[in-house]
């Protein structure tokens, strides 16, 4: 019901607004307000009074990968702190990483890893008689701070600020960070490491606007040369492929660690359209490419293409205060082309 009557308001406006066709102030109006990327919703819950301003961050469905939508996010609480409001955070049900069932005592996908970045929660902003709601467009506020607002080219200035909303906002819930932290210690412990992250699978495709695909001996290469060149103890590898597995131990022994407990992928599917029979799979997915992240994070160097996990690894490692000792970025550049992906 509540879709159709969506279709419903869209056609009586765009009705409205066929008559008004000849009227220029009201189309400059509406373009106008068509690029204006701080818009909110206004919408009312309840009949309770709310002396804060709150800013409900209700994620739209979406096919993207964990740091995508996660990236995604890190824009919309840097609106919601610019414009001094306080957030709250649900992702959509049918989020890749979701569940049929609770996980972690909630049905809030976001809280399965997280807590709610202003401690209030999702039946508090319920009852209020004034929530200020998101829209997707205020995340393009942050496009300001690059040069070419394309979501795999960030400036420095861009992952500085996202580090300042991490560390404010950002905040693993108690059960993850306990047993999150406890596979970090127990897999690299205080050795002086090199991440690499290696992306494959579909990035191997070239989608238009994604990078331009990094093959395993570009990956090999410029981890071997960082690795000889400093006293590095080992290498973390964080990847999707079960290629780039196999290629990292045949050439770097047991120099090489990564999580044994990963779903991975060969060829050019992606993992996250992978169907296995272990519960909460989707849940899973997710915690392991976040501990990637956060092992990646943990890291004295890193290696890596552009994807939104490394810059997902790079805005968490400068949010604790720290740099990489070494870093290599390997970009070919962003595929431009009209069709969906090019070979």
């Amino acid at each position: 019901m509540g879709r159709f009557q969506n279709k419903l308001e869209q056609l009586k406006f765009a009705q409205y607004c066929f008559k008004k066709g000849s009227d220029s102030r009201f189309i400059k109006s509406v373009k106008q307000m068509a690029d204006q990327n701080n818009l909110v919703f206004v919408e009312s819950y309840g009949d309770k009074e709310n002396t804060d301003v709150i800013y409900f961050i209700d994620m739209e469905e979406s096919r993207s990968g964990f740091f995508a939508d996660h990236n995604r996010l890190l824009a919309m609480l840097y609106f919601a702190d610019k414009y001094s409001m306080k957030p709250v955070v649900r992702f959509h049900p049918n989020y890749c990483y979701a569940e049929k069932h609770p996980v972690n005592g909630t049905e809030n996908p976001f809280e399965y890893y997280f807590e709610q970045p202003a401690g209030i929660s999702l039946d508090e902003i319920l009852s209020y008689r004034q929530v200020f709601r998101s829209k997707k467009e205020n995340s393009y506020e942050v496009n300001g701070l690059c040069e070419n607002p394309n979501g795999y080219t960030r400036s420095e200035i861009y992952l500085n600020e996202m580090a300042k909303v991490t560390a404010k906002y950002i905040h693993r819930n108690a059960i993850v960070k306990e047993k999150m932290d406890k596979d970090i210690q127990n897999l690299i412990g205080n050795k002086r490491m090199l991440g690499v992250h290696v992306r494959g699978t579909d990035f191997k495709q070239n989608f238009n606007g994604h990078p331009v695909n990094v093959n395993m001996n570009e990956y090999l290469e410029s981890a071997a040369g960082v690795f000889q060149e400093e006293s590095y103890d080992g290498i973390f590898l964080a990847t999707d492929d079960e290629d780039a597995i196999e290629k990292f131990r045949q050439h770097f022994k047991d120099k090489v660690c990564f999580y044994q407990d990963v779903i991975r992928s060969k060829g050019d599917d992606t993992v996250m359209h992978s169907t296995v029979n272990r519960e909460n799979h989707h849940y899973l997915l997710g915690y392991e490419v976040l501990r990637d992240m956060y092992t990646l994070a943990a890291c004295d160097g890193l290696v890596a293409g552009l994807s939104q996990v490394s810059y997902a690894a790079r805005i968490q490692k400068k949010s604790t205060g720290k740099e990489y000792r070494n870093l290599v970025i390997l970009n070919k550049g962003i595929n431009y082309h009209k069709k969906k992906n090019c070979l």
